[in-house]
């Protein structure tokens, strides 16, 4: 039986940029994305014997890392309705040129994690790997559990809503940007 420290150094190591870079691209937040990269590792330790055995182990811990960042966007809902916006203590910091230009862009991003977040959660991985993660269907398949039929579903009815509910957000659809 191998040792944690070499299943580290055999699954986590050589992807632990690309779980990061994954987890920066969704919550733009450098303590939210150490907080969650956290997070999810402790999952991976539990879920151990599930990874050694799934058919592509890289897949699966992205999709776990995905996971964890989609919790993580549930908690930090959850707690901004008590706190503050950081937004508003950023832009009191900043020349008066770039405040128009910084709330736009912090409310753009907030509409958009708010509009994965309403997706169902299969729907709301699914782009999240499609998109942001640039992941082809096959391994998303593999990483749900599901036919690359059903994974092209999952991402063509998300985008679809997205579509709809970002509309208004810019002229350029969700479709075209995601080519």
């Amino acid at each position: 039986m191998k040792t944690k420290t070499s299943l580290y150094e055999q699954l986590i190591e050589p992807i632990e940029t690309r779980m990061m870079r994954s987890i920066w691209r969704i919550v733009r937040n450098p303590e939210a994305a150490e907080d969650t990269l956290q997070e999810a590792l402790t999952i991976i330790w539990r879920r151990l014997d599930r990874i050694r055995s799934h058919p592509n182990p890289n897949a699966f811990i992205l999709k776990i890392c995905i996971n964890a960042v989609y919790d993580s966007l549930r908690k930090r809902k959850h707690n901004r309705q008590h706190e503050k916006p950081e937004v508003l203590r950023q832009l009191s910091t900043r020349s008066e040129t770039t405040v128009p230009e910084a709330l736009e862009q912090k409310e753009t991003e907030a509409e958009i994690i708010k509009a994965i977040s309403r997706l169902p959660r299969k729907q709301a991985v699914a782009i999240l790997m499609r998109i942001v993660q640039d992941q082809p269907y096959d391994v998303i398949a593999q990483a749900m559990g599901c036919s690359k039929g059903t994974a092209r579903i999952h991402v063509s009815r998300g985008r679809t809503r997205l579509s709809r509910w970002l509309s208004h957000l810019n002229p350029v659809s969700l479709k075209e940007v995601s080519k």
